[in-house]
């Protein structure tokens, strides 16, 4: 069902998200509102940034604070940069409700995980149709991203879904009261635009593709603060301007809910990305 535009949010979070060890300072935060149909970015940081002094910053810790703080925002939309569903194949065409409850009795381990994927898929890295529609660079479980999926099913999704604290989009509608949760990929934002460039790095020519890049996302009713700005440009590894497209890709896709259009089962059986 698609999501119902009945109660519009208007404070949006775009998360880069990570499973490493170091999530606390992988994982970037950006925060924005939204006025006159202009997306506001007033912060950029880290996670470990958002969390008190006595709260130890390793992960088990980063992670539960941000699921506590996607229960707390109610009236927020949050955009991830999280695989929020699985191929159909390698769930067994079961729900996915099902798939996502039952994610921690199936896999016991990212590299379990990993390796029961590729088992079931022959070997294949096979990508779920968002993806391919999307062109995202890679599927669920690559090399790359597998830690990131376990982490972020396992930890934030699963858990959200049991305790009913948040609406996941498109699986779910969209209600007051809960926050809306949304899978995001900066590499497809960037795709869309024409801009998908490397900005990653210590070199002045990702520096330069920085600020190029920033320089765009200003054409898209957003606005950012001088201190987002620097954060963004001096973080050389793209975490902060990749929680910035989160952040965009999530105030797109409050407009896309306003329409009824009835998304194909795909969608609704593995998740979606909005870019």
């Amino acid at each position: 069902m698609p999501s119902s535009p009945a109660n519009p949010k208007t404070l949006v979070y775009g998360v880069d998200f990570s499973g490493s060890k170091t999530a606390c300072k992988k994982i970037w935060v950006s925060r924005g509102t939204i006025h006159n149909k202009t997306l506001h970015i007033n912060s950029c940081c880290p996670i470990s940034n958002l969390m008190t002094n006595d709260i130890r910053k390793e992960r088990d810790n980063c992670l539960s604070f941000l699921r506590d703080l996607i229960s707390i925002e109610t009236e927020a939309i949050f955009g991830l940069d999280l695989s929020l569903g699985l191929p159909q194949a390698m769930i067994n065409y079961q729900s996915w409700e099902s798939s996502i409850l039952n994610f921690s009795k199936s896999y016991n381990s990212p590299e379990d995980f990993r390796n029961k994927c590729r088992n079931t898929m022959g070997n294949k890295e096979v990508k779920r149709k968002t993806e391919i529609q999307k062109k995202a660079p890679f599927c669920v479980y690559n090399l790359r991203l597998y830690r990131q999926t376990y982490y972020g099913i396992r930890y934030i999704l699963e858990p959200l879904l049991k305790k009913k604290a948040a609406r996941i989009i498109p699986m779910q509608e969209q209600v007051a009261g809960k926050a809306s949760v949304i899978e995001i990929c900066p590499a497809c934002t960037l795709k869309r635009n024409g801009i998908y460039i490397p900005y990653k790095g210590k070199d002045n020519r990702e520096l330069e593709n920085r600020r190029i890049i920033l320089s765009t996302i200003k054409t898209w009713k957003i606005e950012l603060e001088e201190e987002v700005t620097k954060a963004t440009l001096e973080d050389t590894e793209g975490d902060a301007l990749d929680s910035i497209l989160a952040a965009y890709a999530a105030y797109r896709a409050l407009q896309k809910m306003e329409s009824s259009t009835p998304l194909e089962e795909e969608y609704i059986s593995e998740g979606m990305i909005y870019d």
